[in-house]
């Protein structure tokens, strides 16, 4: 299918999006092709140099574009404040991009979190409160190579504050992101996030230490057990907490999960992988690449807030460090991890 392409330049503005991968490509080439001025952070002068040279192709769901963009490879390049920053680096490094953009952000910015994972805390602490925004971003992004992004598939933006109600700023953010994919606030968001959280603790991690595409691990009963007790962990936590889940597909809940008898939970896990057979962990193309995955954010987080509660959570603690261990070259991605004997004797 031919792709549009938009040769329009924007100059430097006080939009950014830090990070050019699936999430943070699709989210600054739809914004500017729909004639918002973005400023788009790469990893390196590389990224952006290719990025700056042949724009950046988005497909699929969205339909095809090739769209022209600011691109930078570093923040020294913008020289300008920042009104809205949206951070669509990997969860493990907002703490380091957060601390370079202090100096950058007004009194009434605000930094939108973008990340697989909970992340909001540590961004709170470095940016304050009142600039921090949570997002949970509801599609699917692949990154094929530099400036090529594909959107997989449908879903929408949800924005919130952790410590307050929305307000008109939150709104307003909501509109920028709507240029993209339908977006709305909440007043809950760390429901929200939490939500999101568990599913990828669930799939996206065992899917990085299995290998396997999703429709072929929830194929398997082993790793459907695994995805029963993880997202029962999680559960408890979020009860000490005291922390309402919002659904994590349609209209079904996790408790509901949880408490279907084993034969209708194994049927509903098995639909879940193949509605979305083909997709494979972004956790797995981490670690295929020799990059460290966002699990200390995922499995990691139900592990750190647990041990705040006292809840215990042995699963999600063992994933951890497997996971770690295959970061570490410690051991290798296959199949066989899901029958690993440490793990296995905690179901």
């Amino acid at each position: 299918m031919a792709h549009r392409r938009l040769t329009r330049m924007n100059p430097g503005s006080g939009i950014w999006v830090i990070g050019a991968g699936a999430v943070g490509g699709i989210t600054a080439a739809l914004m500017t092709a729909r004639g918002i001025r973005v400023t788009l952070v790469c990893k390196d002068p590389a990224q952006a140099e290719i990025i700056s040279r042949n724009g950046i192709r988005v497909f699929g769901h969205c339909g095809d574009h090739r769209v022209r963009l600011r691109a930078v490879g570093n923040l020294d390049e913008i020289g300008d404040r920042v009104d809205t920053v949206f951070i669509a680096t990997k969860a493990h490094q907002v703490n380091q991009v957060a601390r370079q953009i202090v100096p950058l952000l007004r009194a009434t910015s605000r930094v939108v979190s973008m990340q697989n994972g909970i992340v909001e805390e540590e961004l709170s602490a470095i940016v304050g409160p009142d600039r921090t925004v949570g997002c949970v971003v509801k599609f699917g992004a692949t990154l094929h190579e530099p400036g090529v992004v594909e959107m997989t598939s449908g879903g929408r933006f949800i924005l919130g504050y952790t410590d307050r109600p929305a307000d008109g700023t939150l709104v307003e953010i909501a509109g920028i992101l709507g240029c993209v994919a339908p977006a709305g606030v909440t007043d809950h968001i760390m429901s929200e996030l939490y939500s999101k959280l568990i599913l990828n603790a669930c799939t996206s991690t065992l899917g990085a230490i299995s290998g396997l595409t999703l429709g072929s691990l929830l194929r398997k009963k082993r790793a459907r057990q695994l995805f029963i007790v993880v997202a029962g962990e999680a559960m408890q936590v979020a009860g000490a907490m005291h922390l309402e889940v919002s659904p994590f597909t349609g209209r079904v809940k996790y408790q509901t999960l949880l408490h279907m008898p084993p034969f209708l939970q194994h049927f509903f896990i098995r639909l879940i992988g193949e509605k979305y057979k083909k997709l494979r962990s972004s956790s797995l193309r981490a670690l295929e690449r020799g990059r460290n995955t966002e699990v200390d954010f995922l499995n990691g987080y139900i592990v750190k807030k647990g041990k705040e509660c006292g809840v215990e959570t042995p699963v999600n603690g063992r994933l951890v460090h497997m996971v770690h261990e295959i970061e570490n070259s410690r051991r290798t991605i296959t199949p066989l991890n899901l029958e690993d004997g440490l793990l296995v004797s905690f179901l």
